[in-house]
């Protein structure tokens, strides 16, 4: 009976420790922040990702356009906006002569209404015929 007791009694031994318990905290929220800023910087690159493929598809529609009912016959600069993505997107397109009079060379920017940096830029030829 008295060694029941003395097992009872004797607490100290049994459980973890305060310094056991506040560094397995410490571990574990050290985890728990590196988690949540890869799920923020996951969510802010897909966003990233999205915009430049919205603005990447206006650029191609302008390419379509310049390549079939709207061929340059001289060097032009011309501004637009379109709907994409549920988002106006403005786009900019400078068509000039190249060097050798065979081609045209055209640069066609892309960007949000409201922002003032581009979100794509693409460059390209088209045959002079």
């Amino acid at each position: 009976m008295r060694s029941f007791k003395m097992k009872l009694l004797n607490i100290k031994e049994k459980g973890f420790s305060l310094i056991e318990v506040v560094v397995a905290l410490f571990i574990l929220s050290i985890s728990v922040i590196t988690i949540y800023n890869l799920i923020i910087s996951t969510s802010v690159s897909t966003f990233q990702l999205e915009q430049k493929y919205l603005a990447k598809e206006v650029a191609n529609n302008r390419i379509a356009l310049i390549n079939t009912l709207e061929k340059p016959m001289k060097p032009i600069n011309r501004k637009g906006e379109m709907v994409m993505g549920g988002q106006n997107w403005l786009w900019e397109e400078e068509i000039n002569k190249n060097i050798t009079n065979e081609f045209y060379d055209f640069t066609i920017s892309v960007k949000l209404e409201n922002k003032n940096e581009y979100t794509y830029i693409t460059k390209g030829f088209i045959f002079d015929e």
